[in-house]
């Protein structure tokens, strides 16, 4: 895979990306004490594949469409519904609704939009496979027009206007949820503010892989990416700052866009936008950039974009300053149709299922089934807002039955995803109310159906219309444990193994699914499940066999040979730029899993005639070397709020609060004032460790 490096930036993030080509060994991050809030998310997800998901997206399957009479009216209308061109109600009747529909797929396929279904149509119609992508110009039996063919969801789409001499590369920033892993990415631009959060670390494609860090500080952005080799935890170099500067479109027709950055005239900037019907970040390569004194003016190609409702988000210089964008932020290429409304409606279904080692077939996870460390489970979910209620079962279904009878032929449609109590169906080919399905579709188990038995089934299915683009879920055992799991888009399927998990019970606790962006909204919406008394949530299992208890890490004042001191810092040390803060933390010792990265937390306390305000600050290190010695370098040194990791604010006295330790299941954190606090657990404990609360350094102003 493509190994990729880039600030990310600004909202987004906390994300892991894909392997970094130098050892940076410090992240500083300014810290909000506010929570942040689930309704405001979208994500940049990064290459490097861990959970595996199987999508319904990656690998397209052909239909059938050669034995179809579009000559008949119904027939045609059908068709077009199935692929999304939208010809209403399958009446027979060929009105204006119909013959708009025909128009619109056959721009969509290369074909003249005239609106008549001739023997050029219908051909194109009958070797359909569902699987084409549009062509954004047709050709006709007149011109030699060139067509030119839109490639969505590609690391590189190059896209050729009608000058000879100007390419626009979009580049990709953002890939599937699956490939990242702990990390819920989220994203506010609701009053143009800039939050992510940074949830988990991950070690392996495993239940227990993945701790769910409820409690780490909001306003966390690209604390760590995942080094090229598994396991490594490495962070990112650097976080952005803010720049005073604004940015906006200054113009829009159907062919470009004109961007201008009110700001430092300056070329070297990447321009980051949300794709429509995605919360995915991309980067558009202007095809002309102009400067002149305070002022950069960037054009766009946009007309053979992916159509819909695109979004300006922010600008980004090459030391990851960041401007927000403001006033009119979206453009329209092609069409906006269907993204207007974002019908969010939560979780419909939540399947996990596991293979048989006897059988090798799927069976469901209910209700407490018994596994050992070398087994896995599948899971699957599907949200409301895609389900369409049809005529329930009228004939019994029995286990091996391929062929289904529905109450009428209008029921359910070739390459249709059907929902049969809990099992899922891919309709193959029909025969009046007699349906070829493909049984146990996404490793769902294939059960026997009784007659009456309630059938779903997903409507529209195409990336535009699925609502859920990711999702997590989180699971916790007996002991307060919890886990995370990154799931990808709806009706794919994810693999977890239970490598490393603890002898324990483990429950469902939450799913949280995250919606695309609709059309006049800047953010994308989250939607959250928590665990009640209901079938969505009756999902449990108990891990048997090779895990081990946990014990959380602690902390030591002295060495009981030698009686001397094991933690020592700054006392009350006056620094200015390039100045180095040490700390040293020879008294903890992990527990039983390793602390993989510590935050060390400070309350910054306005120095000495200074009006500015107190607050806090949080700096995350790697651990290295399994010691915890941190040098930290007072690298650059500003007057106004920073939230680079290379610049500290000066006049302020910065106490250290705690330190916190993050390992691969929980964090523990370690106060001045001799608390211990604990992720998992509202128990309170203690320590003795002396000095912590002397530990200060004061930046002066240069």
């Amino acid at each position: 895979m493509k190994k990729s490096k880039f600030l990310i930036l600004i909202l987004l993030l906390s994300l892991f990306s894909c392997g970094g080509d130098d050892g940076s060994v410090e992240v500083i991050e300014n810290i909000n004490e506010t929570e942040i809030q689930e309704t405001t998310t979208t994500s940049v997800i990064v290459e490097d594949v861990v959970t595996t998901t199987t999508s319904v997206f990656e690998e397209c399957i052909e239909d059938n469409n050669l034995n179809i009479n579009f000559e008949d009216i119904q027939n045609l209308q059908i068709f077009l519904n199935r692929y999304g061109f939208k010809a209403g109600e399958p009446d027979g009747y060929f009105g204006q609704e119909t013959a708009d529909a025909v128009r619109r797929f056959q721009a969509f396929a290369g074909l003249n939009p005239d609106g008549d279904v001739g023997p050029k149509t219908i051909e194109k119609m009958q070797n359909w496979t569902g699987c084409e992508e549009q062509v954004s110009v047709y050709t006709s039996d007149t011109t030699d027009t060139t067509t030119t063919t839109v490639v969505p969801d590609t690391t590189t789409t190059t896209v050729v206007p009608d000058t000879t001499t100007t390419t626009v590369v979009t580049e990709n920033v953002s890939n599937n949820f699956k490939n990242s892993y702990g990390i819920i990415p989220s994203i506010s631009l609701t009053n143009n503010e800039v939050i992510s959060i940074f949830k988990g670390i991950n070690n392996e494609s495993s239940v227990c892989g993945t701790p769910y860090l409820n409690k780490l500080d909001s306003g966390v952005l690209n604390l760590y990416q995942n080094g090229s080799v598994a396991n490594s935890l490495l962070p990112m170099n650097n976080l952005y700052s803010q720049s005073p500067h604004t940015t906006e479109i200054v113009s829009e027709s159907s062919s470009e866009i004109k961007i201008k950055i009110f700001g430092d005239g300056g070329t070297n900037y990447k321009f980051y936008f949300i794709e429509p019907f995605t919360s995915n970040l991309k980067i558009l390569n202007a095809s002309n950039i102009s400067t002149s004194l305070n002022l950069t003016e960037a054009t766009f190609e946009i007309n053979n974009l992916t159509p819909g409702v695109w979004f300006y988000s922010f600008a980004e210089t090459n030391n990851g300053t960041v401007v927000k964008s403001s006033g009119n932020r979206e453009f329209v290429v092609s069409s906006s149709d269907g993204q207007n409304v974002s019908s969010h409606n939560g979780i419909g279904r939540f399947i996990i299922t596991s293979k048989s080692q006897s059988t090798d077939e799927f069976i469901n996870v209910a209700s407490g089934q018994s596994f050992n460390t070398n087994d896995s489970i599948n899971i699957v979910y599907v949200t409301d807002g895609v389900l369409d209620n049809r005529e329930n079962v009228s004939t019994l279904i029995d286990l091996s039955d391929t062929t289904i009878s529905l109450q009428n032929e209008n029921q359910a449609y070739i390459s249709e995803i059907l929902l049969v109590g809990t099992e899922l169906m891919k309709v193959l080919d029909k025969d009046g109310n007699n349906f070829t399905v493909e049984r146990g579709y996404l490793n769902t188990e294939i059960k026997s159906h009784e007659i009456g038995v309630q059938v779903k089934a997903v409507k529209n299915l195409n990336k535009n219309t699925l609502i859920s683009n990711f999702a997590y879920a989180v699971f916790r055992n007996e002991k307060g444990l919890r886990f995370q799991l990154p799931l990808g888009p709806e009706l794919s399927s994810s693999t977890f193994n239970f490598k490393n998990c603890n002898y324990d019970r483990y429950s469902l606790e939450e799913i949280t699914t995250f919606s695309w962006r609709s059309s006049g909204s800047s953010t994308v919406t989250s939607k959250s499940s928590i665990n009640k008394v209901t079938a969505l949530f009756d999902k449990s299992f108990v891990i048997n066999s090779g895990g081990q208890n946990y014990t959380p890490p602690t902390i030591n004042s002295s060495d009981q040979v030698s009686g001397e001191f094991l933690n020592d810092g700054p006392r009350n040390l006056i620094v200015s730029e390039g100045s180095n803060v040490t700390f040293n933390f020879q008294g903890i010792i992990d527990g039983s899993s390793k602390t993989e990265f510590v935050k060390l937390k400070f309350k910054l306390t306005p120095d000495t005639g200074s009006s500015k305000k107190t607050k806090y600050k949080s700096i995350y290190l790697p651990i290295e070397n399994e010691n915890y010695n941190f040098s930290i370098n007072i690298s650059k040194v500003t007057s106004s709020e920073s939230f680079s990791s290379q610049t500290w604010e000066d006049d302020y006295k910065y106490i250290f609060e705690s330190i916190t330790l993050y390992d691969s299941s929980t964090s523990v954190e370690i106060k001045n004032d001799g608390k211990i606090l604990y992720d998992y657990s509202s128990i309170q404990d203690t320590h003795n460790v002396y000095y912590l609360d002397q530990f200060s350094f004061v930046i002066k102003k240069s």
